[in-house]
């Protein structure tokens, strides 16, 4: 979930004031009016001040003669404060603003800044929201975020003064300020083994890497890789091996390196540019591969006792059996309760065949959902290991749900939380979600698997899970197991005013079946619906029957077809012409190949796969018509978001 102008409140950092940010600002102020210093008309110029809340004061502003006030005593009022910008669609920002504050108050974080971006029909896709500060703060505060990319789809971006939703007081900003972002040249970085452990043999080390902001080209782009031992010696080194304009690569040989631990460390730069950057992750060299009883395996899939799962699952809020039992009636093989299952309710899970994700994502000392027992950085570690005491040992854990979209200047306490699941429980993975999907990539080194969750339906395209399952299966290099979480929930049930009842509804069948089968198409290997809970909310327009029915319907496709999306045999080599907006995977099981096909747009679409030697015929796994095979030539025609899984018989 999210905070802006149109989604609701997430998990956000409380207190934070200013974020630690890598990277540079360069170039003019692209701000207007940054002080509001310029008048017409009683307005400050470019600002847009949607009614009496808002003024211009003359009150000890931060620079200059003026500032911008705002003052609102109705917490059921949310107005902003917004200009529009003029940015480079694919260029990412830094943007901030001086704050001070009297008596904000409220369950949210305060007066902030954002940026955000339009598409068509003014459609909102995207944006980023640092936090904000409330209570009374007489001191000038910078408040500072760094965008992702400016999307391609973007018609239209603003810069926006606020105060959180549901929040009330006064508060101050002044000099804000919007310019280009240049990022470290490496960002992110990863290698092809789980946890990075290793028993000899080639290991990738895979670095993210940008060019924005600089004036060279990929192949400029120079590096090292330098393997240091426990005593920071460097044991053995490596060129790069490959590189792109989105990443480097180096192969380094493990075989040599004594048991034990290392450094990979990392060094990019440009030969005609003054850009560079460096990522460093730890090598494990051990003598026999650790024995998992969960783990994820070389094709991005989880192995649960010996056996690939899929996980197939919904958020929860907490577990009771009544609910247990209605929903163990049904495709899905496990749960991501928010609230932790105590030892009894670990059995009531076990008993009725599912699996549990258990959560620790709010054990981060000041963030908004933290235990009040949590109350500084020295109480993580044993609420950690206490938790994971008493839950490690339980045949219905699946995995460790480690970070709900909390902010990236929290990295080093996400890295170590990771480091410490890794140390507590080498037998179950972590799983983190993020709505940031632009910079997954700079998390790689706090999860073992993630998921992101776009909830479209219906202010934004369906196709919005199809870009977003892509752009998290790339940002990890195909290398991280990725669960998504698709919308099934209502969005009325979080927007309680008079006039959404019109503005939303919930995902319609054929929306959510579409979704699900663009996340497998794009190479998810696990689906969490959001929300179990939230299928109870909107009883009186949508009876809680008829949804659940629906939900399992769209379950009941996908745990078909599990056998085949899991199956690791060789496919076929297959050259397809089809639009961007059509998905697609190859499958095989036994003789039998299978062609997973998705259209995640709102018109018809058609696509055709030519095989090396024909099929003998075809069958409709799921879909009816469309789709026709002459000799080795499949072609199929898509209505709107329809999804489509072929047979293909020798």
């Amino acid at each position: 979930m999210r905070c802006s102008s149109l989604l609701v409140a997430g998990t956000l950092f409380a207190g934070l004031s200013s974020m630690a940010l890598p990277g540079v600002a360069v170039g003019p102020n692209l701000a207007p009016n940054p002080g509001f210093e310029e008048m017409a008309d009683g307005q400050p110029v470019a600002w847009k001040l949607p009614g009496a809340e808002y003024s211009v004061s003359t009150e000890t502003p931060h620079g200059g003669a003026q500032c911008l006030r705002f003052e609102n005593a109705n917490a059921g009022k949310y107005v902003l404060c917004g200009a529009p910008v003029t940015v480079e669609k694919g260029r990412r920002y830094e943007f901030s603003v001086w704050v001070r504050t009297e008596d904000i108050q409220g369950e949210d974080s305060g007066a902030t800044i954002c940026l955000e971006y339009w598409g068509e029909e003014h459609k909102y896709i995207g944006g980023s929201y640092p936090a904000g500060i409330k209570g009374t703060q007489g001191e000038w505060t910078l408040v500072r975020g760094v965008s992702g990319e400016v999307p391609p789809t973007a018609l239209g971006v603003n810069l926006t003064c606020y105060v959180r939703k549901g929040m009330t007081g006064i508060a101050y900003w002044d000099d804000v300020s919007l310019r280009q972002y240049v990022p470290p040249l490496a960002e992110g970085i990863t290698t092809d083994r789980y946890r990075n452990e290793t028993t000899g043999g080639p290991v990738r080390v895979l670095v993210g890497i940008s060019l924005a902001g600089t004036k060279a080209t990929i192949d400029d782009l120079a590096g090292k890789l330098e393997v240091r031992d426990a005593a920071d010696q460097v044991v053995a080194t490596a060129g790069l091996a490959d590189r792109s304009d989105k990443h480097a690569e180096f192969v380094v040989d493990s075989t040599p390196l004594a048991v034990g631990e290392y450094q990979l460390v990392c060094q990019l730069w440009m030969r005609n540019d003054p850009a560079k950057g460096d990522a460093s992750v730890a090598l494990h060299r051990v003598a026999e591969a650790t024995k998992r009883r969960v783990y994820i395996d070389e094709h991005q899939r989880v192995i649960v006792e010996g056996k690939p799962f899929f996980p197939l699952g919904m958020y929860w809020g907490s577990v009771d059996e009544k609910n247990l039992d209605i929903y163990a009636d049904s495709p899905f093989n496990c749960l991501m309760p928010y609230g932790r299952p105590s030892p009894e309710k670990l059995d009531w899970i076990q008993a009725r065949g599912l699996k549990v994700i258990c959560s620790i994502k709010d054990f981060y000392a000041g963030t908004k959902w933290c235990p009040k027992s949590i109350a500084t950085r020295e109480d993580e570690r044993p609420a950690v290991e206490k938790a994971v005491a008493e839950c490690r040992e339980h045949p219905a854990v699946l995995a460790w749900y480690l970070n709900d979209e909390l902010p990236k200047d929290l990295m080093e306490r996400l890295n170590q939380h990771q480091s410490w699941i890794e140390e507590l429980d080498p037998d179950h993975p972590t799983w983190v979600v993020l709505y940031q999907v632009g910079d997954v990539r700079a998390y790689l080194s706090s999860f073992d698997a993630i998921g992101t969750d776009p909830y479209p339906i219906p202010q934004k395209p369906a196709s919005t899970a199809l870009d977003w399952a892509r752009r998290t299966r790339s940002a990890g290099f195909g290398l991280r197991s990725v669960w998504q979480v698709p919308q099934v929930f209502d969005w009325r049930a979080y927007r309680k005013a008079p006039e959404d009842a019109e503005k939303y509804r919930a995902p319609t069948l054929l929306e959510m079946r579409s979704m699900a089968w663009q996340s497998i198409a794009a190479g998810s290997n696990g689906l969490i619906f959001y929300s179990w809970f939230d299928l109870h909310k909107m009883n009186a327009t949508e009876p809680f029957e008829q949804r659940w029915a629906e939900v399992k319907t769209m379950g009941a496709e996908v745990k078909e077809l599990v056998p085949a999306i899991l199956s690791v045999e060789p496919v076929p080599a297959v050259t397809a012409t089809a639009p961007e907006s059509v998905a697609w995977r190859l499958c095989r099981l036994g003789d039998e190949v299978y062609v997973i096909a998705v259209n995640s747009a709102d018109e018809p679409a058609a696509a055709t796969f030519q095989f090396p030697s024909p099929f003998a015929g075809l069958t409709h796994a799921v879909g009816e018509g469309g789709a026709e095979l002459a000799g080795n030539t499949l072609s199929l025609s898509f209505g709107p978001l329809e999804p489509k899984v072929i047979r293909l018989k020798p």
